[in-house]
């Protein structure tokens, strides 16, 4: 029989054992109570528009031919998912390409075959003259099925011409008139780009081209676009890298560029990445002072050229990490609220395009090479479908690990004018629980629909996400992806490390129209 003391011992073990249990029940299910607040009398700007959400594919993609099939059925369908979008093609490799109207892949430094048109040998001579190698032949047959590829999933092709075809003055122009007069005889609608990233020439090139060099290159390059059936295409420059403190070259040369050559472009261009693929963590992915890096190299570089407010701004390149991306960071769960953040700042900071870095190709894209989706391209599905253009003001008393952004709704998602789509990220092992406050919500009768990404197990790794609590796996060209229905609430709530979008119908907002 069980002594008094030792009853009373074993009875004080199980009641802290409670506690315990209760106080892990707490933190995990309960969590901290937040407030989101929305008011219903804002203006709303920015306004993005429906394309602002796109993806980029890197030239170098498209050196091996058989590398990407445009006309595989199943790509095409994955693209048209994230419609409408625009598609950049370019990177490193852009600034080798030499285009080709016939199918010439023998040429070498050392022969150029007797069927090349002329342009084409020039330009293969002015690469290898200067040891821009190695260079690649793109035919018209390939440029073909690029812009059929686009015609087909309603994406507006964003090409990057060959900077490096040039003599010690300036850009020689013999070949993009060869591809213009192509294009144009095809009926091809393209907005053009030329170099990528040129403040980085010299580590890349051992190749300087000054700002005020390159704008004449433009006014040269916007000259032909409209005398060759271009008038109308978009001039997208200059492409330079993010501005750094410890680099500050690249905001130099973006604004000695716009002050010799904004009259020529449509958009003042610039690419963006946190880290290095080759030293990246885990815990970087996750860490908010990571997320934080975008909204002040947004600040810095509009700051820098407010003069030109008037030329909308795009990140035409931009991912996770540079150098490909980070294996089994980029590519997988790991990577998913660098990529959901970066659309709600670049939004609420007035960036107009957001081009990811890459649609396919590399440990940053959203589809892998057997054309299955990555956890962003699901993630990129839903935003296309539940977020609209007009920008919210939202105000939100969290932890900095919790980071929330609102819009009107897509008007193809619901009738209901009133509706707000909120979306947010919650990078604690903790559950986050928001109370909707505020003039635009009205009691307890909101209509609520949530989708919640989140990871099996926590396992952010995954290259597999669920969607309230079930696997996404692409069957079908439309993908169903269901939601939640919350009827007459006022609060909504996260588990730890995930992703979550509410769509909140039956507000006071009147302007969602």
């Amino acid at each position: 029989m069980i002594s008094n003391k030792r009853l009373v011992a074993t009875c004080a073990i199980i009641f802290c054992c409670n506690i315990a249990l209760l106080g892990l029940f707490v933190k995990y299910n309960i969590g901290e109570k937040c407030y989101i607040t929305i008011d219903e009398h804002q203006k709303f700007h920015p306004i993005i528009p429906d394309d602002f959400l796109s993806f980029g594919i890197d030239t170098s993609e498209i050196e091996n031919y058989d590398k990407v099939n445009f006309t595989n059925t199943r790509l095409r369908e994955l693209a048209a998912a994230l419609a409408p979008a625009r598609l950049r093609l370019g990177g490193t490799m852009s600034d080798r390409l030499i285009f080709s109207s016939e199918d010439i892949p023998s040429a070498t430094c050392n022969h150029c075959p007797l069927s090349a048109a002329t342009e084409t040998c020039t330009a293969v001579q002015t690469l290898c003259k200067h040891k821009f190698l190695p260079f690649f032949i793109m035919s018209g047959q390939k440029w073909t099925e690029i812009n059929e590829f686009c015609i087909k999933t309603n994406t507006k092709l964003l090409f990057s011409l060959n900077l490096l075809l040039r003599d010690d003055h300036e850009w020689k122009s013999q070949n993009a008139i060869e591809i213009l007069e192509y294009s144009k005889h095809k009926n091809f609608d393209v907005d053009w780009q030329l170099g990528n990233e040129p403040n980085s020439f010299h580590h890349v090139f051992n190749l300087s081209i000054s700002p005020q060099t390159l704008a004449h290159d433009y006014k040269k390059l916007r000259k032909l676009l409209n005398h060759h059936g271009y008038k109308k295409s978009l001039l997208v420059g200059p492409d330079t890298t993010r501005p750094q403190e410890h680099q500050p070259n690249c905001l130099k040369y973006m604004v000695e560029f716009l002050g010799n050559g904004s009259h020529y472009i449509n958009v003042r261009s610039w690419h963006q990445y946190y880290l290095n693929s080759r030293t990246a963590t885990l815990e970087d992915f996750w860490n908010p002072d990571t997320l934080e890096l975008l909204s002040e190299q947004i600040k810095i570089m509009q700051n820098h050229t407010k003069k030109y407010h008037n030329i909308p701004m795009w990140l035409t390149e931009t991912s996770s990490s540079y150098g490909g991306g980070a294996p089994g960071l980029s590519n997988s769960y790991a990577g998913t609220p660098l990529w959901v953040d970066k659309l709600g700042l670049s939004a609420k900071y007035n960036i107009t395009t957001v081009i990811r870095q890459s649609f396919i190709g590399g440990n940053y894209s959203l589809i892998d090479d057997k054309l299955e989706p990555l956890p962003d391209w699901w993630v990129s599905v839903l935003y296309k479908r539940l977020v609209g253009n007009k920008v919210l003001k939202v105000s939100c008393k969290c932890s900095r690990y919790q980071r929330i952004y609102a819009h009107c709704t897509n008007r193809k998602y619901t009738n209901d004018t009133t509706a707000v789509t909120i979306y947010a990220i919650n990078l604690q092992m903790d559950k986050a629980k928001f109370l909707l406050n505020g003039t635009a919500f009205h009691g307890d009768d909101l209509h609520i629909d949530e989708y919640i990404i989140s990871a099996p197990s926590n396992n952010r790794r995954t290259k597999t996400i669920l969607l309230n609590g079930w696997p996404l796996y692409y069957e079908s060209s439309v993908p169903e992806m269901q939601p939640n229905h919350i009827k007459y609430g006022n609060h909504v709530s996260m588990p730890p490390y995930s992703i979550g979008f509410w769509v909140i119908k039956n507000t006071s907002l009147k302007n969602c129209k």
